[in-house]
C-alpha cells in the first residue's frame, strides 16, 4: 500500500485548506403565490440544506401582462433607492408578496439561506436564462409545468421548462412528479 492510500498518512480535516474562491452553490426551486407546488419547494429546501447551498424560490406566476412584479427605482425601499435583485422577507412583504415571504421564512427556519426572485418575463425561457445567469447547480421543477393548456403555453412559453434550463445551463434538473392519487 502506498502512502497516499494509507488513512494514517492522510491529513486530518482540520489541516486541509479550503479551496480559494469557492462559490456558494445555488439551488433554484419553482414556487407560486398560491403554493400549488409545495413539494418542489420542500425538495429544493432539502437539496440546498444538504449541499450547503443558497436557495432561490422562483415565483413562476409573478410575471404578468399587467407589469413588472418587482419594485421600481421609485418604489424601492433600499438605501440606494435601487430595486433588489433577489428579495428577502421584508422586501417581499413590502411588495405585497406575503405568501412568498412566508415560504422564504420557512426555508430559513430550516437553516437554508433563502431569497425569492420575481421574474419580469414569463415562461420557460425566462427561467432558463435566470438559472444560467445565477450559475445554479440544481433546479427543482414540478412536473405540472408541462401540462398546461395550449393558451397558457402560448402566453407563458411553458412548453418545456426542463428543456429550457438544460439548453442554457449545466444545472442538474430535478422534476418532481405529481402526487399519486387514488
Amino acid at each position: 500500500m502506498t502512502s497516499h492510500d494509507d488513512p494514517a498518512q492522510l491529513p486530518s480535516v482540520s489541516t486541509v485548506r479550503p479551496a480559494v474562491n469557492m462559490v456558494t452553490p445555488v439551488v433554484v426551486a419553482v414556487t407560486t403565490e398560491d403554493d400549488r407546488y409545495p413539494r418542489s419547494r420542500q425538495i429544493g429546501i432539502e437539496l440546498a440544506r444538504h449541499a450547503d447551498a443558497r436557495l432561490v424560490l422562483y415565483d413562476w406566476d409573478a410575471a404578468t401582462v399587467l407589469g413588472d412584479p418587482n419594485p421600481t427605482a421609485w418604489s424601492a425601499d433600499g438605501p440606494d433607492g435601487e430595486p433588489p435583485t433577489e428579495m428577502g422577507v421584508a422586501a417581499l412583504e413590502a411588495a405585497g408578496r406575503d405568501t412568498i415571504a412566508s415560504q422564504v421564512a420557512e426555508a430559513r427556519r430550516h437553516g437554508v439561506e433563502t431569497a425569492a426572485w420575481l421574474p419580469s418575463e414569463p415562461g420557460a425561457d425566462a427561467l432558463g436564462a435566470f438559472v444560467a445567469e445565477r450559475g445554479a447547480t440544481a433546479v427543482v421543477l414540478p412536473e405540472d409545468l408541462r401540462s398546461k393548456g395550449r393558451l397558457e403555453r402560448l402566453i407563458e412559453g411553458a412548453t418545456d421548462p426542463a428543456g429550457a434550463v438544460r439548453e442554457r445551463s449545466r444545472a442538474r434538473v430535478v422534476v418532481v412528479p405529481r402526487p399519486i392519487t387514488g
